[in-house]
């Protein structure tokens, strides 16, 4: 009888989730677009280096970037499946906007985003 109730509690959990989430319309996943968002307030920035494909392609920008001095330049899959390289941590735009500009003086075109989080 155990087993019978386990199952049954399965199969409700099984059923529920697809049932609910049709109920509200077609699931909706985020374009690569909606992924970015720019950096428009002072607080937690990040210097975005650029977003790619593939992870070997993005490593090569990061190593790149941390070969001229850019110290923190990390690598992270964001939720629309690219691989993202960027420097966290920027306190407000005016810091930023000097990061761009050094980063720019050495080949990068580099964005400002909101952290995500």
């Amino acid at each position: 009888m155990r087993r019978v109730v386990h199952w049954l509690v399965v199969a409700a959990v099984v059923l529920a989730y697809p049932v609910t989430t049709l109920a509200h319309g077609e699931p909706s996943f985020p374009t690569r677009d909606e992924c970015v968002r720019p950096a428009t307030t002072d607080g937690d920035i990040d210097a975005v280096f650029g977003y790619f494909d593939s992870e070997s392609e993005a490593a090569s920008v990061r190593d790149r970037a941390l070969e001229v001095g850019f110290i923190g330049t990390e690598l992270e899959w964001n939720g629309c499946g690219r691989v993202r390289v960027a420097v966290g941590g920027i306190p407000t735009l005016a810091v930023g906007h000097e990061f761009a500009d050094e980063a720019r003086s050495v080949g990068f075109e580099v964005t400002l985003e909101q952290a995500a989080g």
